[in-house]
């Protein structure tokens, strides 16, 4: 499992809604991320994929959209699954980078 010291950026807590599915089985879970940065985001579920599984994601903050290709690198029905971002577009980046540049300005 990847550990804090190995992440590429901070993850930061941001909870939308979240549509994972896997690409070869068309498998849907809808749940809520509980953390993202640039990278790739944590999904809290009870029913995670398997490490290795290739998904999209597609998260939903209020009338945005941001959809990416990635991989599972952990699945734990305790706390969850990690998803490394494989595939990003780049409008879903940019929309990607705004969200997270929001949620660093202190409130």
């Amino acid at each position: 499992m990847e550990t804090p010291s190995t992440r590429r950026a901070l993850r930061h807590s941001f909870i939308v809604d979240v549509e994972v599915t896997d690409l070869e089985s068309r498998i849907q879970i809808r749940e809520r991320t509980k953390d993202v940065n640039l990278y790739g985001c944590g999904v809290s579920t009870a029913t995670p994929f398997p490490a290795g599984t290739k998904v999209v994601v597609k998260m939903i903050c209020g009338l945005e959209k941001v959809i990416a290709f990635g991989k599972v690198i952990y699945g734990r029905q305790d706390i969850g699954m990690g998803i490394v971002f494989t595939t990003v577009e780049p409008e879903d980046q940019r929309l990607l980078e705004n969200w997270i540049a929001e949620l660093a300005i202190p409130r």
